[in-house]
Order: C-alpha cells, then structure tokens, then sequence
C-alpha cells in the first residue's frame, strides 16, 4: 500500500493522483470515440464536467445513507475530505442523472454520448480500482488460499488486485476499436459497459471484508448492482424493440 508519495517536503496522496491521471487518460479515448463519431468534444467536456460534480456530491451521499449508523453518531465527518468515504456505484447513478438532465437541456442525443464517454468510464474504473490498492481500502475477507495479502492484522483476498484484473478485462471488452461495437445501435455499447461493470462488482462482493447490509441482511452494493443490471438489460431489450419497430414502419 502507497497512499502517499513524499516528494521532499512535500506529501502527495496517491490516491489523488491515480484518478486524476485515470480521468486525463480517459477523456483522451472518450474524445478520440466523440470525434470519430462527429460529436462535438465541447459537449463532451461539459457533459463530464457537470456528470463529475454532481457524481462526487451522489457518491459521499450515497456512502453515508449506506453508513447511517457511522455518521449519525459522527456528523461532522460528513464533510471529511478524505476520498475513502465514497461509494462508486452511487456516484455513477447521480452523475448519469445529472447528465441526462443536461442533455434534455441542451437537446443532445443521449444514447451517443453515452457511448463516447464509455470508454472513460472503463479507463476510469481502473484507475478506481489502483487507487482502492494504494490506501488499502475495499479490503478482503480473512482466507488462508496461498494468494493472500496480509492487511490490517489478517491475511486476506486481495480484492483490489481481483478488482483491477475485472477493470482491466472490462476495459479490453470494451476496446472502442474492437470490430463487436462498430454498427450497433446507439447506447448497446454503453449498456454493455454498465452489465459488465454490475456483473463484476455482484462477485467482488462476495470477497469484501467491509461491506454494508440493507434491510433483509442484503449487501447493499449488490442490491443496487442488481438494479442497474436488470436496468440495462431491460434498455437493451427496448434499444432493440425501438430499431424493429423503426424498420417496420420503413
């Protein structure tokens, strides 16, 4: 674990710096996909721009409705500056709500965009994923298999590592260049992004040490996992019955 780098006087955290460069980096792919599409590369940056805000803001939301308990007798550190106290997937809904907001607004075709910022997003979770490596936060469960970390006192999964080997086949599924998402229907690829990602978290949550329950005893990651899953293969689903109907009338 590295969370931070000193540079002489200087202490950088690295966490910070990861998703910093996983961000920098996916734009770069996300406006490349744009303008191969002829999207505008100014709508994309704004549409991120307003996405991420309200995303920072839904992620630290959404980790203290799922950590109630911790912040109803800690209140103060709702405002803690400290990245840990994030939830991705919250963050991920928030910041598509604020961005189909912005699309409406500024009449944009949703489903395109959403596919140009698809490649950011799976260079993105990479990044999520490093920086969760380098503070030693998302650890494991205590097992004794032979691949082991030992973390906080106990030897354990190594869920992080699992996590950016899952970003990393994500992100090679979702190649923007892999001949399977040229002449799709628009928003196919980015649902597509969305079913792999939920799919991935529902079996790296079998393995985390640290994970939060809803009522029922239910593991709240999977449960809103779930939803987006069933979520975008209804979209799909509704992608496909549109495109049908649309060459039926022709």
């Amino acid at each position: 674990m590295l969370p931070i780098i000193q540079i002489g006087p200087f202490a950088i955290q690295t966490q910070g710096i990861v998703l910093l460069l996983g961000l920098w980096i996916g734009l770069v792919f996300a406006e490349r996909y744009a303008s191969q599409r002829g999207q505008n590369p100014n709508t994309l940056y704004n549409l991120v721009f307003i996405s991420l805000i309200f995303g920072l803001i839904g992620g630290r939301i959404t980790y203290i409705f799922i950590y109630i308990d911790i912040f109803a007798k800690n209140p103060s550190s709702i405002f803690s500056i400290n990245p840990d106290l994030f939830d991705l997937i919250g963050a991920l809904a928030i910041g598509l709500i604020a961005g189909y907001i912005y699309c409406r607004r500024k009449k944009v075709e949703l489903l395109p965009i959403l596919d140009s910022l698809t490649p950011l997003l799976a260079v993105f979770g990479i990044a999520m994923a490093v920086s969760n490596l380098t503070s030693g936060v998302s650890y494991g469960a205590v097992t004794d298999l032979p691949w082991a970390i030992e973390l906080w006192g106990a030897n354990r999964h190594p869920t992080q590592i699992y996590e950016i080997i899952s970003a990393v086949v994500i992100l090679i599924i979702c190649w923007p260049s892999r001949k399977i998402w040229k002449n799709i229907y628009p928003g196919v690829y980015f649902l597509a992004y969305l079913i792999l990602t939920a799919g991935s978290k529902l079996f790296m949550e079998a393995y985390q040490a640290n994970s939060a329950t809803t009522f029922g005893g239910f593991r709240s990651v999977q449960v809103v996992a779930w939803l987006i899953l069933l979520i975008s293969l209804w979209g799909m689903h509704r992608i496909r019955l549109a495109h049908i109907n649309n060459k039926n009338d022709e």
